[in-house]
């Protein structure tokens, strides 16, 4: 299932991949798309898989705490948050996510590993 079919908005969407990782980036537009969704989606389309056979979110970060924190007016671009999931180190900005997924010989878990932070 792609976002478009979970009704996820992402503006753009781009790939690259380097002998030691693989860099997905998106942009997203914050008064239509919550962050914690736009995560979902760029990892289920890097993943290529329904974000319901994903790992729930809120194993990796608190989706809610997530949104507001990067949905309130002042955030700018002076705040981002950055956490593992799903196999990806996740940053979040309040207009796009970026999922690193390292080589597999970096020694990420399945999961990416719990940290998280701020």
């Amino acid at each position: 299932m792609s976002a478009a079919e979970t009704g996820i908005a992402l503006e753009s969407f781009t790939s690259r991949s380097t002998s030691d990782s693989e860099t997905h980036l998106a942009r997203y537009d914050r008064t239509e798309t919550p962050a914690s969704m736009a995560v979902a989606a760029v990892v289920s389309k890097a993943l290529g898989r329904d974000p319901i056979e994903m790992d729930q979110l809120y194993y990796a970060v608190d989706g809610e705490a997530l949104d507001e924190l990067l949905d309130c007016e002042g955030a700018g671009d002076a705040v981002s948050v950055a956490f593992a999931y799903e196999g990806h180190e996740i940053t979040v900005t309040n207009d796009e996510v970026t999922a690193v997924r390292p080589s597999p010989d970096e020694g990420t878990d399945a999961r990416g590993g719990e940290s998280a932070s701020v």
